[in-house]
């Protein structure tokens, strides 16, 4: 069996961007695209991880479950085409479970307190041909402990 890594917080993040790679066909980027923004496709998904916070206060100490709760933000080049890969994240993501090795995850969820937006114009980037760039975001929860080992 595997050691849970020290660093859950990039697992989780890992685990979610592998997922949306797999279960979408548009490009993800962590944090910031990766290309120039000449060389962006649209639709894509930009993910923006967070540190993870301890799933329980324990007296004996910190028993390494850990909560995040991670922004993907849609980005295209009209309304529909957001709402669209919004969805398609939703379908990759939500009620589904990772795999991190020496973790045990639970199912991606996506957050029911958080209210998403519309699509909204993004006033900085624009695509190659001038387009205006349309963005919403969507966040999601994931819960993960590491194994016995």
């Amino acid at each position: 069996m595997t050691a849970p890594s020290v660093e859950p917080s990039v697992d989780h993040a890992e685990a979610i961007e592998a997922m949306l790679r797999a279960g979408t066909a548009h490009e993800v980027h962590m944090g910031a695209p990766e290309v120039p923004d000449d060389e962006l496709t649209y639709p894509h998904y930009i993910v923006w991880p967070p540190p993870a916070t301890p799933g329980l206060q324990r007296l004996a100490g910190d028993g390494g479950d850990v909560w995040t709760r991670t922004q993907i933000t849609c980005v295209a080049l009209t309304p529909l085409d957001v709402i669209g890969a919004a969805d398609r994240a939703r379908r990759a993501l939500h009620r589904r479970r990772p795999t991190i090795a020496g973790r045990l995850c639970g199912d991606i969820e996506q957050d029911p307190e958080a209210s998403v937006a519309p699509p909204v114009p993004d006033p900085t980037p624009r695509s190659t041909d001038g387009r205006q760039v349309y963005t919403t975001a969507l966040l999601f929860l994931l819960h993960s402990s590491p194994l016995t080992l």
